[in-house]
């Protein structure tokens, strides 16, 4: 191995090596951070880029403080400098995983780029490709080489893998199942009664899938195994004519047919031309659903054009039928009835 006299220090060709990637890691820690990151918030971009730097002037110096005799310091520095530039060059290898067989979504006027189950398998592949190169490097920078030969070592490391199976296999299984089936993918608005959810997709990933709440606009993270647990519906996965929505409405007796018909095929033609997301061409469908004890349950049926916005059209009907139920003096509260029995005595 070549020798290099530097100011008194003998370096050699691993020692520059070394140098160089911490240096390269140093000055372009700016646009490492801006490359993996996925998030429009600039403190938390700020934070990790002096994370990065921080950590690799740890590293620097430790195997600088080496040359001074200094004990563990330069496997120490080394076996750090291992764990960060795999980390690096698998966040490197997914991102041109996720160019190359991801796709391109516009939800909402923003374009995502998502996972597709080919993307997330050569992902998981490049993870372990990288943990077990890095335990190669480890082993070999501490000069444990023997360890290798040693069966206790492979049996510790699978006996590893199997007792923290719980904990991320049932996801990462899950994830790459609805990755396949492709069901419930990027820009499909989704229902889970059972948790409350009504939201679009956002992303899959081996451990969780992202949604935006259809109402509060905020962000949901469901674990895979939760979420291929529950009851989904794809909402976005109807007809050609659109989904089919409802709005119901109790109104007292004493109106005919007719005349609430015509009430209600005004108010969808007046929420049609408030919201585009109506589909106007889909005629309205009015049902009696049930004659109660104090009001008529009466169903408003209706298609959407634009799933992702079911609120705002499920809004525009119910407004819609305020505004006219002043006009035709129609109520649409339920009225509070009650029958006297006069042949009741005291």
């Amino acid at each position: 191995m070549d020798v290099i006299n530097l100011a008194g220090i003998s370096l050699t060709n691993l020692d520059v090596f070394v140098f160089a990637i911490n240096l390269l890691i140093l000055l372009g820690s700016r646009h490492i951070i801006d490359g993996f990151n996925h998030s429009s918030n600039d403190s938390s971009s700020a934070t990790k880029l002096w994370a990065l730097r921080v950590i690799n002037l740890i590293l620097f110096s430790l195997y600088f403080i080496a040359f001074f005799d200094a004990q563990y310091t330069r496997q120490i520095s080394l076996t750090g400098l291992t764990f960060l530039l795999a980390f690096i060059l698998v966040q490197l290898l997914q991102l041109f995983l996720l160019r190359k067989f991801g796709r391109v979504k516009e939800i909402d006027d923003e374009k995502f780029h998502v996972e597709t189950y080919q993307s997330e398998m050569f992902s998981l592949l490049a993870v372990l490709l990288a943990v077990l190169l890095s335990i190669l490097i480890i082993i070999n920078i501490w000069e444990m080489t023997d360890w290798l030969q040693a069966t206790s070592v492979l049996g510790a490391l699978l006996l590893l893998v199997y007792s923290t199976k719980d904990v991320w296999a049932a996801d990462n299984i899950n994830g790459l199942i609805l990755l396949y089936n492709s069901d419930v993918e990027a820009g499909s608005v989704v229902k889970i009664t059972e948790l409350d959810l009504l939201a679009i997709t956002l992303q899959t990933t081996l451990s969780q899938t992202t949604f935006r709440d259809l109402a509060g606009r905020h962000k949901i993270l469901l674990p895979n195994a939760m979420l291929r647990g529950s009851k989904i519906e794809v909402l976005t996965q109807c007809p050609a004519s659109g989904l089919r929505q409802f709005v119901d409405f109790n109104i007292g007796y004493g109106f005919e047919s007719t005349k609430i018909e015509a009430f209600l095929t005004q108010v969808w033609e007046n929420a049609c031309e408030a919201e585009s997301a109506i589909n106007a061409d889909k005629l309205v469908g009015i049902k009696l659903m049930e004659n109660g004890d104090h009001a008529v349950r009466w169903r408003l049926v209706y298609s959407l054009k634009n799933v992702h916005k079911l609120i705002d059209a499920q809004c525009a009907v119910n407004r819609a039928a305020y505004d006219l139920s002043l006009i035709e003096n129609i109520g649409l509260s339920t009225p509070l009835t009650h029958e006297v029995n006069l042949n009741q005595k005291p």
